[in-house]
């Protein structure tokens, strides 16, 4: 059956998220010029105007479109847990591990995620308008990690303490993301291929189990 042939319309919308993202990740909000995304996209200008309305709009669909598609990512995994968490502190590290290992495999497996952590990052760093639909998305799968690390350890939620342990156990993934030139360099690899991959799925498990115990025994 032949394939339907995209409707215009539609494609030089995504050529120009496309483009918005490679830029807004290289340059910021304020460093990109609406014709700098038009050149690259290969569009006219008033074809942002007419899709997007302006370079702010452009730049919140843009935020909106990449924290929303790593939130479903890790939702399509991980779903049952998320909207019928663990009762009892066992399965609720399981899950905490599971979760963790979703990450690793949404966050850092797919190569285009170098684009979106560019983003992202300089987002954290210089914090625009869009940051809330950034935090939204994060505050969200971070209170569910926070809820199971708390079951499972036998933690207040609502603690500093437990927040930051979370961080903590979260940003052994994003150090993978982020610092991967150096991670690649160190290891002698030219990309995280299935064995490394496999190899961090298994050790940050195995981090989790070891955060947990450690949150126990600092409880007794």
């Amino acid at each position: 059956m032949q394939k339907k042939p995209e409707r215009a319309p539609e494609a030089t919308r995504e050529r120009i998220m496309d483009a918005a993202l490679d830029l807004f990740g290289e340059r910021g909000l304020t460093g990109t010029t609406v014709r700098d995304i038009a050149q690259r996209a290969k569009v006219n200008v008033a074809a942002i105007s007419y899709h997007f309305g302006g370079k702010d709009e452009l730049y919140r669909a843009v935020a909106t479109t990449v924290i929303g598609s790593i939130e479903a990512r890790v939702r399509h995994r991980v779903a049952p847990l998320l909207d019928n968490p663990p009762r009892d502190p066992a399965a609720a590290l399981k899950a905490l591990e599971d979760l963790v290992e979703t990450m690793v495999e949404v966050i850092v497996g797919p190569e285009e995620m170098r684009r979106v952590a560019r983003f992202i990052i300089r987002e954290q760093m210089q914090p625009t308008f869009a940051f809330e639909i950034l935090f939204g998305v994060m505050s969200r799968l971070h209170g569910a990690a926070t809820r199971l690390l708390a079951l499972a350890a036998g933690l207040d939620p609502e603690a500093k303490e437990t927040m930051l342990r979370v961080f903590l156990i979260l940003g052994q993934v994003l150090f993978l993301r982020i610092a991967e030139a150096a991670v690649l360099r160190r290891l002698q690899l030219k990309r995280y291929d299935e064995a490394l991959l496999t190899d961090v799925k298994a050790l940050v498990r195995q981090n989790v189990r070891a955060m947990v115990l450690a949150a126990r025994e600092g409880r007794t």
